[in-house]
Order: structure tokens, then C-alpha cells, then sequence
């Protein structure tokens, strides 16, 4: 379907307060309660999810536990348990599945549907919305968010707009309207930087932008401003991508304490390069750039980054790793998180290895000798020497 199309055949489905509506619902005792879901206060964790009454004490998603702790000390502290969160969402989807193909994941609680071609089937968008509504709450006992348009950035707002259990539609007559007096930060991509860099053009609302007339903000902002200024038109050409192709994978921690400690960052590094790496052979993919991740203790945050020729070899990754950290960090200040990611990912077929990949063949074998190990045993049973912590276990 055109990106121009103005036939309401989007739908954005985001399910609300997913983590802790999963816990509320397999926990009845919890229902009407301030859940939090997230990481402990102790270790600088953060809130993935919280449940409308405990957002009524001002904890949001992404705030430091301790701080939600802080407003909502009624509130009931959960960990996150992922296996139960990917188990209802593999159900949603299944749900979703039964009204087109063309689904488009943005998380495992949220997803774009084009529903072109299906409604003879199923009937009106509208009535597609409520029935997804409905399966999800009698099937699985959860609410989920609706929004219909033409495009995917009005769906995704209108799925916002009457949150939560919300069934919006925005169609193409009345964006304009239904645009003009939210703020800039309603745009897809206007976060906090962007907000204030409008704001000092005297631009606080959609309708501020949508008065402008064509490239006057492209020649303030660059080919963002003309994004902006399309968005803020009801104008949105992405199409709905059933199969992204992946481009990196990545692992990060953030510490319990300040670490300056050399060798507890190099041994980090070490680990995440031996799963990033097993993930990547698991999946027959090669990497071609390696980034580091820092974040001090001030929040300052810098990235480096190496190319290498393509691998999947833990010696050939954690080298380029070591390498970055050595040119990168000198032992002060001292370290809040630490972070590791693999870019530039392709699937490299055998008749094009030679030369090129001889660093990476030369460990090949030990690498999926140890792989098969892991899988069988656990990922603890062996490691490299390089991985062993102080104490030499």
C-alpha cells in the first residue's frame, strides 16, 4: 500500500503496562496494587514497567528504582521475568497473526499491522481494533491499546491518545485538527534536545510547525526539519516491514559501584564477547565493526568503534574489544557501565571465505568445539583462560 494512501489501513497495537499487567494477571492478589517491575534499588536498577496506579505517584518507566521507590513507598517491587513476558507476547502475536501477515514487531508488547487487503474478511479497521481488543482481553486477560490511520505515525499516536485500553482512529479529515494543539514532543523522534532546538524557533506546538511554509524549518534544522514539518502535516511515507533485517547485536551492564578496576573491565569485555560472538555463530551471521561503550560516573558517554574483516571469533572480537579499551580509558574516572556491540552483520557464505577470513577460521573449530560444550552443559562449564576472575577459579 502507498505511504500516500489515506484509506485507514494502520493499525498500532501497544499493550498497556505489559510487564506489570502480566504480573497483576497471573497474581490477582496484585490487581488494583502499585506494581513496579524492574531492577532492584540497590544495584542502580531501573523501572521497565509500572502499572497505572503506581504511575498515579509519579514513577514512570525508564526512573531509577530508588527514586520510585522514594514516591510509591507502598508500591509492590517486582524483577522482571522475561521467559513469562516473551511467553504472553508469542500469544498476542498469534492473535494479531489471524487478521493479516504484514506485522511489523517494534517490542515484544507493541507492533504496526497493514491491514490492506483483509477487511473484506474481517470488516471496517474499526471493527478489526475491537475484536483484537477483545480476544486479547478474554483470551489472555490483558488490555491493549488500538490506534487506527493512514499512516504508521497517526496510528501510533492515536494508539497513545486514549491509552490505556484505548480503541482511537485518526482519519485523513481530521488530522490536521486532531494535531494542531499537541506539543512538538507528540512528533516521532522530537525527544528532549529536539524539543528545546524548537522551542527557541518559537515552535511549542504541532500547530506552530504546520503554519510554517515548505523548508523553513529544513533550512534551520537540516532534512529533520522537513521530517518535523511532514510529520506535523499528517504526512508519513514508511511502509509497514514485516522482516528487518538485523544490524547489530550488543550487550551492556551498568555496576553495582564505580569501577576504575582494569582488569574487572578487560574480564567484562572478555564475557561479552564470548556470548555476543556465540549468539552471532548461533545465527551463522559475521561482524564487521566492534564498539565499546563507556559511561562514566559523571553520565558522560563515549563510543569507539573498530572495523575489522568479518568474524565471529571470540579471540578476533575481544581483541578489537581490548584494543578500543586501551585507547579509550586510562583507569580515571572511574566507570558506571560498560557496554559491547556488534555491527555491520551479514551472513558471509563459504565459498567466499579465503584469506580474508583466515583469523577467523583459525579458531573456528575450538570456537564451536566450546559452543557445543556450552549448549549441552551450560555457559559456565567451560571458559577461557582470559575469563577466569582474581582468584584464578
Amino acid at each position: 500500500m502507498a505511504g500516500d494512501n489515506r484509506s485507514l489501513h494502520i493499525i498500532h497495537c501497544d499493550l498497556d503496562a505489559f510487564f506489570a499487567a502480566v504480573e497483576q494477571n497471573d497474581n490477582p492478589e496484585l490487581k488494583g496494587k502499585p506494581v513496579i517491575v524492574g531492577g532492584s534499588a540497590g544495584s542502580r536498577g531501573v523501572v521497565s514497567t509500572c502499572s497505572y496506579e503506581a504511575r498515579k505517584f509519579g514513577v514512570r518507566s525508564a526512573m531509577p528504582t530508588a527514586r520510585a521507590r522514594r514516591l510509591c513507598p507502598q508500591g509492590i517491587f517486582l524483577p522482571v521475568r522475561m521467559h513469562r513476558y516473551l511467553e504472553v507476547s508469542r500469544q498476542v502475536f498469534a492473535i494479531l497473526s489471524d487478521y493479516t501477515p504484514l506485522i511489523e514487531p517494534l517490542s515484544i508488547d507493541e507492533a504496526f499491522l497493514d491491514i490492506s487487503g483483509t477487511q473484506k474478511l474481517f470488516g471496517s479497521p474499526e471493527d478489526i481494533g475491537r475484536e483484537i481488543k477483545q480476544r486479547v482481553k478474554s483470551e489472555l486477560g490483558l488490555t491493549i491499546s488500538v490506534g487506527i490511520s493512514y499512516n504508521k505515525f497517526l496510528a501510533k499516536l492515536a494508539s497513545d491518545l486514549e491509552k490505556p485500553d484505548g480503541l482511537c482512529v485518526i482519519p485523513h479529515e481530521k488530522a490536521l485538527e486532531m494535531l494542531r494543539p499537541l506539543p512538538v514532543t507528540k512528533l516521532w523522534g522530537v525527544g528532549e534536545k529536539t524539543r528545546q532546538a524548537l522551542e527557541h524557533l518559537g515552535l511549542t506546538t504541532i500547530g506552530d510547525i504546520q503554519d510554517l511554509p515548505p523548508g523553513w524549518l529544513m533550512e534551520r534544522m537540516g532534512p529533520s526539519g522537513q521530517h518535523y514539518w511532514e510529520l506535523a502535516r499528517g504526512i508519513d511515507r514508511r511502509q509497514v516491514i514485516t522482516h528487518e533485517e538485523r544490524k547489530s547485536i550488543g550487550r551492556e551492564t551498568t555496576f553495582p559501584d564505580d569501577v576504575d578496576d582494569m582488569l574487572l573491565l578487560q574480564r567484562t569485555i572478555n564475557a561479552f564477547a564470548a556470548e555476543l560472538c556465540r549468539k552471532l555463530r548461533r545465527e551463522k551471521l559475521y561482524c564487521s565493526t566492534v564498539t565499546l561503550k563507556l559511561r562514566y560516573n559523571s553520565f558522560k558517554t563515549v563510543s569507539r568503534s573498530k572495523t575489522i574483516a568479518p568474524s565471529h571469533a571470540d579471540m578476533v572480537i575481544d581483541e578489537a574489544a581490548q584494543e578500543l579499551l586501551r585507547m579509550s580509558y586510562s583507569g580515571s574516572p572511574p566507570l558506571r557501565l560498560i557496554g559491547l556491540s556488534l555491527g555491520k552483520l551479514s551472513a558471509v557464505p563459504d565459498w567466499e571465505q579465503g584469506d580474508l577470513f583466515a583469523e577467523t577460521s583459525k579458531y573456528e573449530k575450538l570456537d564451536m568445539l566450546m559452543d557445543q560444550i556450552c549448549q549441552r552443559f551450560g555457559s559456565q562449564v567451560i571458559r577461557r583462560g582470559n575469563q577466569l576472575n582474581h582468584r584464578g577459579d
